[in-house]
């Protein structure tokens, strides 16, 4: 593949690209005092990781959560809603706008949605804008050397103040 640039005269500069579907899915959190927790995977995402994710963040932070979500597909799913509350057919896993799930009360875990199609009230899409703009100028090869860089980058990316969205 030929990108436009700068190249001396002559020369044919080209990097080999392929069509691999390999890939890494970053999974993170951040705590209201700035702690952090990062995990990938290979697979594609659904609910199964979703529900994996507040697991791992529960045995990280405890069992007492109010945990922060965009509406990706595989937050936003009643099988999630259901391993929260422990119930399928509740008025809130019924909703199709659902903003909160609470826990039952042997684990303490609240969701809460981050607001649909607005990414400025977000901070999640905030960091994941940071991450992309420092990955922009590298060439990753392979996908050992992605997660190589991921590791790399994710100390670069300040974790946002989670009060200015929540009290806007």
């Amino acid at each position: 593949m030929q990108r436009r640039g700068w190249y001396p005269i002559g020369s044919n500069p080209t990097i080999e690209t392929s069509n691999s579907w390999d890939k890494v899915t970053v999974l993170g959190a951040v705590t209201d005092d700035g702690d952090s927790f990062y995990c990938w995977t290979e697979e594609n995402l659904t609910s199964k990781q979703g529900i994996w994710l507040l697991g791992a963040l529960q045995e990280r932070f405890g069992e007492e959560l109010v945990v922060f979500l965009d509406r990706a597909g595989y937050f936003y799913n009643r099988d999630l809603w259901e391993h929260v509350s422990g119930e399928r057919a509740t008025e809130t896993v019924g909703d199709s706008s659902v903003a909160c799930v609470r826990g039952e009360k042997e684990t303490d875990l609240d969701i809460w949605y981050f607001p649909p199609k607005l990414p400025e009230l977000n901070p999640v899409e905030g960091c994941w804008d940071r991450l992309n703009e420092w990955f922009k100028h590298r060439l990753i090869p392979d996908l050992s050397t992605l997660k190589q860089q991921i590791q790399r980058g994710l100390p670069t990316v300040d974790e946002p103040n989670i009060w200015k969205y929540l009290c806007r």
